[in-house]
Order: structure tokens, then sequence, then C-alpha cells
């Protein structure tokens, strides 16, 4: 009986793990809802440092006047995945509202515009793996 609850518990903690290293391969909803903080970038915190970023991965390929999502969803990908645990992390930084401030800098884009084109569900935008 014992040998049992000790597989049935093994086999909840490789449950729980595997739940958190799907979770991780998103970019929550909430990292959207971020965009114009209205702080200034002074007063913000995040570990990576978004304003010496290569941007060029979104911008050229996500441009005015039709920003189509077959070209902008691919690109905020391949920019935004890899920082997809700090940005996920809006209750302990910044980060999302800095990398979306110089988004917005860098490109120009209207507010909202990967929110609105590129979330695929209730999770947020599934990352692909690494």
């Amino acid at each position: 009986m014992a040998l049992n609850r000790e597989v049935l518990i093994l086999r909840m903690v490789l449950f729980m793990a595997l739940i958190g290293l799907s979770v991780s391969s998103f970019i929550s909803t909430e990292v959207f809802q971020t965009e114009r903080s209205g702080r200034s970038l002074a007063e913000m915190h995040c570990p990576v440092d978004f304003k010496h970023k290569n941007y060029k991965i979104l911008t050229s390929k996500c441009k005015a006047p039709k920003y189509y999502g077959r070209l902008c969803c691919p690109a905020f990908k391949e920019f935004a995945c890899p920082f997809s645990d700090v940005l996920n992390a809006v209750d302990k930084n910044d980060c999302a509202s800095i990398m979306f401030d110089y988004i917005d800098f860098y490109g120009k884009y209207p507010p909202g515009l990967f929110f609105t084109k590129c979330v695929e569900g209730s999770f947020g935008l599934r990352c692909p793996d690494a």
C-alpha cells in the first residue's frame, strides 16, 4: 500500500512539472495587458536590457499600413518568446511594459496590435518549443 502511495505521489509530481513546463511555453495574456503603462522607463525594473535589443525582427516584417497577422505574429514570437519567463512575471518586474514601450517606439505600432492579431487562446501566445 505504501508503494502505491509513493507511485501516486511521484506521478502527481511529474504531472505538475509537465503542466509547469507547458504553461511556460506561452506568453500570458497578462503580458499584453501591460502595454502603455504610463510610467517612465526610468522608474521600471527588468533584468533584460530591452533598450538594446534588435527590433528589426519585428520592424522588417510587421509594417504599416496593413499589419498582417501572418507576418506580424511570427515576428513577434521570434522576438518575444525567448523572454517568456521574465515577460510572464508581470507581478515581479516591468519587463512586458518596457518591451512594449520599445516595440512601439521602434515600430510605431497601434496600441493593442499584437494582442488583437496574435493571441491564440485563453493562455495567450504559444511559443515554439525551445
